[in-house]
């Protein structure tokens, strides 16, 4: 089968929309291409990506159904890595799609990152985590207060600090300390200074963690016990029965916590990059 790449023409760009409509929300942002085929059908996949000076990223390939399994992904994959970048790299979220993991491994992509989201019943964790807080040295003066008793620009600081400049694939990184509704969320000062933040809202009978943060140092640990304890308890108190959170890779304290109590998990977004030989 006689394949070839390009741009797609004017009137073809419906196809590029029905293929890969995740991208459309940012467009204007990339670039497009079709694989053809000499023969009728003759698209038979599509890619689309932000080209940078040096590396191309956010890629997403879709290959038409009929015709997978033909290498068709990973033609478009070598034509978009001879075009003069150093580097491929994307995100693809591997429970709903888990074909992208091997394809991605196949065409020599390594995993860099990833925020794996899970979701778990609230009870055990919350006993586990009031437990913990009587541990507590007695020395350490800490105490919690809600979210909307804080001056925002306190909390925002600490947020930008610690959260802003995660790994993308957080995409709470950028979210405002004042978020509607997340005024319940337990804030810790010490010396009324603010040490940690948890920020979380309420879905239905779910308690959605958007960010956590206690500021490094001898007492973080227990900054992050207090922290969970209370969130814990206040939602809780609102009527939450189970709690959805995420965490990298390298977030290796939250992961046991997952599976210490069997958090089933709904998401794994994988961020994979490819270095090209100069």
């Amino acid at each position: 089968m006689n394949l070839h790449v390009r741009p797609p023409l004017s009137d073809e760009w419906p196809i590029c929309r029905m293929l890969l409509p995740e991208t459309f929300a940012e467009a204007s942002q990339r670039e497009y291409l079709l694989c053809l085929r000499d023969e009728s059908p003759r698209i038979v996949g599509a890619a689309s990506f932000r080209r940078g000076a040096d590396a191309v990223t956010h890629l997403r390939v879709h290959v038409v159904s009929s015709f997978r399994r033909r290498r068709i992904g990973s033609q478009i994959v070598a034509y978009i890595a001879r075009s003069g970048v150093r580097a491929l790299g994307g995100n693809c979220e591997t429970v709903s799609e888990p074909a992208a993991a091997p394809f991605c491994e196949r065409n020599r992509f390594q995993r860099a990152d990833a925020l794996t989201t899970v979701e778990g019943e609230i009870a055990g964790m919350r006993e586990y985590m009031c437990h913990l807080r009587t541990r507590v040295p007695g020395g350490f003066e800490a105490c919690t207060v809600p979210l909307s008793a804080v001056p925002v620009e306190q909390v925002a600081q600490l947020h930008s600090q610690y959260v802003a400049h995660q790994s993308e694939l957080n995409p709470w990184r950028g979210l405002l300390a004042d978020a509607p509704g997340m005024n319940h969320s337990p804030v810790v000062l010490v010396g009324g200074r603010v040490v940690g933040i948890l920020l979380w809202e309420l879905q239905g009978g779910t308690a959605v963690v958007r960010s956590r943060v206690a500021v490094p140092g001898p007492h973080g640990k227990w900054v992050n016990v207090i922290l969970l304890a209370a969130g814990l308890d206040g939602a809780w108190a609102q009527g939450a029965r189970r709690v959805r959170f995420s965490y990298t890779d390298t977030n290796r304290d939250t992961r046991k916590l997952a599976l210490r109590f069997k958090a089933e998990v709904a998401s794994v977004l994988v961020e994979y990059r490819r270095e090209i030989a100069g």
